[in-house]
């Protein structure tokens, strides 16, 4: 078949009316040329952006074996099919670890050459042709887009292309100051057709380029909207930041984004997105060494960066990419997220199959979800007391509602309400944001010896007058729970563990301060008070703090009751 590059034409026009992937389109033209010109080819990409890393070679498995030594590829090619037919293996990429010298002088100055070896370079810049005139009549270069290395297995010496003798090839200056080579193996009209599909490649190139940057601009705008609404929704702030980690992952196109609070040692993984397309292995631990972000976070509380990319590529050791490693990601990219100001982690996106890169306008949007999320966190700070009012008001406007969740005996609040508490303090987003809380748990002394002695009717006064001076003592909103039996429960809220502990000796004095007047007579009656903070170092969840609050209930009662300890997260050990 004759080449010609009008064969390739209605390829490139429906890959840019379909909007075909960019990857696809290179696919594609790699594939036509072999067909087209019996030839092997390699495809150069990323050579605009002028970095190595971004540099891409598209070829078959077949000819990436053939280079493979020179280019020392970091993707293995497979082994070389049975077949010899240069049309049997599908078109892949590959990243080579070592540049040619050819390529670097190509950079610097795009020409249209043929190597010792026989490969024909095809320089494809910006605006697809080799060279432009300038007003002044001297060759100026645009800026190298691609590189199209093509050779022939048997090259017919007797062919030779004298660009010096025959008319100009399109889009190429025939000024005599500029070099003329002469090609072994290709006939002009093969060189012409060839630069003509390569001025095609780079302008579909650019339309499809700008069309998908077009629509990913869209995509963006529509997810800063959808995530805008969700901090007006009725959602809890656990449920909003899922769902901000997850819009982000989705609209980003990544394997997996998380939102990780890095203020403690160890950070905290509050949120996982994972990417349904891929199976990733799960975070059997939301918690994290702090250490293997220690660099991320100076720099970030310094203002050294508003964002950091990493993959295990770098040749630079830091202590992420032992946990990328471990991972098995080969790329990270994080967003720094401040609440009111101070530093409190970041959004971080993360790649398995490949390094993955993000353009400028991608940043700017994960930077806006970053913020967004910070927002929501704030809220988070808010809503266990607005939980707690909305609470209030829908017991008192439900007799049904409040005979179930309170206790019948004392009419303070159940056990199954404590636990709606600790449920609520428990969830992810409000448990790192919230500030501190303490948990008091209250036991009445000898209590037993009341029942034995005086009849449970006694004991019940008891119970019921021990409720009132316990809620007496408290400020207005701030309930008290039966936990069961003489055992009572009070958590604060912002509030540190000194002024627990003074709410706790006011309790404590608010008891055997004056005798309970029952039926049975007057009755001295003591309690004992243990109390515990928030640890977000050792505790996971509320129910960790009550657990060390009972233990420090243990404790006031073994060391002789009627007293308040308190266990620092620390003693537990």
């Amino acid at each position: 078949m004759k080449p010609s590059w009008k064969h390739f034409y209605p390829q490139i026009k429906t890959a840019v009316l379909n909007l075909d992937s960019l990857d696809s389109l290179l696919q594609q033209t790699v594939e036509k040329v072999i067909a087209l010109y019996q030839a092997e080819c390699l495809l150069w990409s990323g050579l605009e952006f002028g970095i190595a890393d971004t540099l891409r070679v598209f070829t078959t498995p077949q000819t990436a074996n053939r280079y493979a030594a020179s280019l020392g590829f970091a993707y293995p090619p497979p082994p070389l099919p049975p077949t010899g037919d240069l049309n049997s293996s599908t078109i892949q990429q590959f990243r080579p670890r070592s540049l040619p010298p050819w390529l670097l002088d190509q950079q610097n100055s795009p020409q249209l050459l043929q190597l010792e070896t026989g490969d024909l370079i095809i320089p494809i810049t910006n605006r697809g042709s080799f060279f432009e005139p300038d007003s002044a009549g001297f060759a100026i270069a645009n800026s190298l887009q691609f590189i199209l290395q093509v050779v022939r297995s048997e090259t017919n010496s007797e062919v030779t292309a004298d660009l010096s003798l025959d008319p100009p090839v399109l889009g190429m200056t025939s000024l005599s100051t500029l070099p003329v080579p002469k090609i072994q193996g290709w006939t002009v009209a093969e060189i012409e057709s060839l630069e003509i599909i390569s001025s095609h490649l780079g302008l579909a190139y650019s339309a499809l380029y700008w069309r998908q940057r077009l629509e990913q601009s869209r995509q963006q705008s529509a997810l800063v909207g959808r995530i805008s609404r969700l901090l007006n929704s009725t959602l809890n702030p656990d449920e909003i930041v899922s769902r901000i980690v997850a819009e982000l992952g989705t609209g980003l196109y990544c394997d997996r984004s998380i939102l990780v609070d890095l203020r403690h040692d160890p950070a905290n993984i509050l949120a996982v997105w994972d990417n349904p397309d891929y199976e990733l292995t799960a975070f059997e631990q939301r918690q994290i060494r702090q250490s293997y972000w220690q660099n991320a976070i100076e720099m970030f509380m310094q203002g050294g960066a508003s964002y950091l990319h990493m993959s295990l590529n770098e040749a630079k050791a830091d202590p992420l990419q032992v946990w990328l490693q471990d991972m098995g990601v080969q790329s990270i990219l994080v967003v720094p997220l401040f609440i009111q100001e101070e530093f409190f982690g970041g959004v971080a996106l993360l790649s398995y199959g490949h390094d993955r890169s993000y353009l400028i306008d991608e940043l700017q949007t994960v930077r806006q979800v970053a913020d967004q999320a910070a927002i929501a966190l704030t809220n988070a700070q808010h809503y266990q007391r607005l939980w707690r009012k909305q609470e209030a008001l829908r017991i008192q406007n439900n007799s049904l509602q409040m005979a179930i969740l309170r206790d019948e005996l004392t009419q303070l609040m159940n056990r199954r309400s404590l636990e709606r508490e600790l449920e609520q303090l428990s969830m992810g987003a409000i448990w790192t944001i919230h500030p501190s809380f303490c948990i008091i748990v209250c036991d009445i002394d000898y209590f037993k010896h009341v029942n034995d002695a005086h009849g449970h009717l006694a004991g019940d006064e008891v119970l019921q007058e021990i409720a009132k001076r316990l809620q007496g003592q408290l400020r207005r909103g701030t309930p008290a729970y039966r936990y069961g039996g003489e055992e009572f429960v009070i958590i604060l809220t912002d509030t540190p563990l000194h002024q627990a502990i003074e709410v706790a000796e006011r309790l404590r004095w608010a008891v055997r301060s004056t005798p309970f007047v029952t039926k049975a007579g007057n009755l001295e009656i003591t309690a004992s008070f243990g109390v515990a903070q928030q640890n977000l170092t050792c505790d996971h969840s509320a129910w960790d703090v009550l657990q060390r609050s009972d233990k420090a209930l243990y404790e006031a009662k073994r060391n002789g009751r009627d007293q308040v300890y308190a266990l620092e997260a620390s003693i537990q050990g």
